[in-house]
C-alpha cells in the first residue's frame, strides 16, 4: 500500500509517485497499473488517480502512447550523472579502499623469486597462469561452489571481467537488469554499450523480489548484474533465500547472470552464504583483491562454465592479450597467504567502520543508516533531495564525495550518499564535520547543477 503525502487528493497522490520515482523505489520503465486498479486499491476515486497521473505525465514522469500502457520515466530521460574531471580535495571519500597490508612487501618478493621460472615463455596467456587459475579455483570450492581451473579467466581487475562479458553475451539494444542504487562503473559500461537498463530497487535489507520477478518476467533482459554480497553502495548481504528465488526468476527468463564478488571477503559481522552461482542457472561470478587486499594489485577474475570462459577469452582479444605474469605471480602469493591475511583486513576495517558511525551520531544525528554487516561503506540517507548539492559545498571545504545519483542516473537518488569508512579515524571524523558543515549551509534541494568528482571506486 503506498502512503500518500498531505494536500489535495491527486496532488499528494502524485508527490507520492514522484518522490518513490527519485529514491529509486519505482523502477524507470516500470508499467503503471491501470487507473481504475489504482483507485480501488488505494481507496481513492479513478479521478484522483487520473488527476495525479495527468499531473505526473505533464512533470515527465509519465509516459505513454496511444492505446497501449503507461510507464515510469524520469524529465529528460535516463543518463548518467556527470563524472567529469579528476579532482580530489584534501579527504577523498569516493575511493573505498584501503592501504595495501604489510604483508604485500614479503609476497612481492616471493613472486619475485618465481619470475625467473616463466621467462622462457611468450608471457601471453588470455586466460591467465596455470597456479592461479588454480588457486582461485580452490578459494571458489572451499566457499562451497565446486570448481577447476578451467572455468577461471584471470583479468585485469572485476570491471575488466565485466566489460569481457558484456563484449561477448550482450548486443547493443538488449535489456539489462541492474539494481538501483548500483556500481557507477558497471553502469557507465553498460550505458557506453548501449544496453537498455531495466532496474530493480535495492535497500539495505535487501532486493524488491517481487519487482525482480516482474521485470525478469516483463522484458526478458539478455544480462542481470547483481551484487548479492554487501552490495555497493548499500552494504546489503542477500541472504540464501532471496538468492534462490531470484535465480529461479532469471533462469525462467533465460538470463545471463553476472554475479559481482568484489566484496564477499570483507564480512565483519556475518558470514555470507554459498556464492550465489551455487544456485544454478547461467552465471558469471567476477572478483578481484582489488577491496579484500590492495587496489593497486590489478588482478581480478570471472568464473563460468567452460564455454563461456572461452567467450570471454575471445573478447578479450580485441582488448589486450594478457594480465601481466608478475602481477599473477604475486596474487598467487597472495591467495596462498589469504586466510591470514583476511582477518586483520577486518579488524581494521571495524575499528574504522566505528569511528564513521560515532562520528556520525555525534555531527549528523538525523541522517539515517543501516550499519552495514560487512563491505566499506554506508549509505546515509539525507533529511532533503540535497546530495549533489551537499557534495559541491563539501568539496569547496576540501572533501571529496560521490552524489547518490551517480549511483544511479542524473535527477535520481538526490537524497542519499555513500560514505566510505576506508580512511582513518581521525580523518573520518574531520570528514564528517566538513559534511555537518556544509549541510547545515545546503538547504535548499540540488537544482541540477552536477559537481565535477571523478571517478567512483
Amino acid at each position: 500500500m503506498i502512503g500518500v503525502a498531505a494536500g489535495p487528493a491527486g496532488e499528494r497522490l502524485a508527490a507520492t509517485i514522484r518522490a518513490l520515482v527519485l529514491d529509486g523505489q519505482v523502477p524507470l520503465q516500470s508499467q503503471l497499473p491501470a487507473e481504475r486498479a489504482l483507485a480501488g486499491a488505494l481507496g481513492l476515486s479513478r479521478a484522483t488517480v487520473t488527476h495525479a497521473y495527468n499531473r505526473l505525465r505533464s512533470e515527465g514522469y509519465i509516459a505513454s502512447r496511444q492505446g497501449s500502457a503507461s510507464w515510469i520515466t524520469i524529465p529528460g530521460g535516463q543518463r548518467a550523472a556527470a563524472d567529469g574531471a579528476l579532482t580530489p580535495g584534501e579527504l577523498d571519500l569516493r575511493i573505498a579502499a584501503l592501504p595495501a597490508p604489510a604483508i604485500i612487501e614479503e609476497l612481492a618478493a616471493a613472486a619475485l623469486a618465481e619470475l625467473p621460472r616463466w621467462l622462457d615463455q611468450h608471457g601471453y596467456d588470455p586466460l591467465g597462469l596455470p597456479p592461479l587459475r588454480a588457486a582461485i579455483a580452490a578459494r571458489f570450492t572451499a566457499r562451497g561452489l565446486p570448481t577447476s581451473a578451467e572455468q577461471i579467466l584471470v583479468s585485469n581487475g572485476a570491471l575488466q571481467a565485466f566489460d569481457l562479458t558484456i563484449r561477448a553475451l550482450l548486443k547493443p539494444g538488449q535489456p539489462v537488469l541492474v539494481e538501483i542504487p548500483s556500481y557507477p562503473a558497471a553502469l557507465d559500461a553498460l550505458r557506453a554499450a548501449r544496453a537498455r537498463l531495466r532496474t530493480v530497487p535495492v535497500s539495505e535489507h535487501g532486493w524488491d523480489l517481487d519487482a525482480l520477478e516482474a521485470a525478469a518476467h516483463q522484458h526478458q533482459p539478455a544480462l542481470a548484474y547483481l551484487m548479492p554480497d554487501f552490495q555497493n553502495p548499500t552494504g546489503a548481504l542477500i541472504d540464501a533465500a532471496s538468492r534462490q528465488r531470484a535465480m529461479q526468476a532469471l533462469c525462467s527468463a533465460g538470463t545471463n547472470v553476472v554475479i559481482d564478488e568484489t566484496f564477499v571477503e570483507l564480512s565483519l559481522d556475518r558470514l555470507p552464504p554459498p556464492p550465489m552461482a551455487a544456485a544454478g542457472g547461467r552465471t558469471i561470478t567476477i572478483g578481484s583483491l582489488s577491496k579484500s587486499v590492495w587496489g593497486g594489485l590489478r588482478i581480478g577474475w570471472a568464473r563460468a562454465d567452460l564455454v563461456l570462459i572461452h567467450r570471454l577469452a575471445a573478447a578479450r582479444s580485441t582488448v589486450d592479450m594478457a594480465s601481466p605474469v608478475l602481477e599473477q605471480l604475486l596474487a598467487t602469493q597472495v591467495l596462498e597467504r589469504l586466510d591470514d591475511i583476511i582477518p586483520t583486513r577486518r579488524e581494521l576495517i571495524r575499528l574504522r567502520r566505528t569511528g564513521l558511525l560515532h562520528a556520525l551520531q555525534h555531527h549528523l544525528p538525523a541522517w539515517r543508516y543501516q550499519p552495514p554487516a560487512g563491505g566499506l561503506f554506508i549509505w546515509a540517507q539525507l533529511p532533503a533531495p540535497i546530495s549533489t548539492s551537499l557534495c559541491v559545498s563539501a568539496l569547496e571545504r576540501g572533501l571529496t564525495l560521490t552524489p547518490g545519483p551517480r549511483f544511479g542516473a542524473a535527477g535520481l537518488l538526490e537524497r542519499y550518499t555513500r560514505i566510505p569508512y576506508s580512511l582513518p579515524p581521525d580523518q573520518l571524523e574531520r570528514a564528517v564535520s566538513i559534511l555537518a558543515q556544509a549541510a547545515s549551509e545546503t538547504n535548499t534541494p540540488s537544482s541540477g547543477a552536477e559537481p565535477k568528482l571523478g571517478y567512483v571506486a
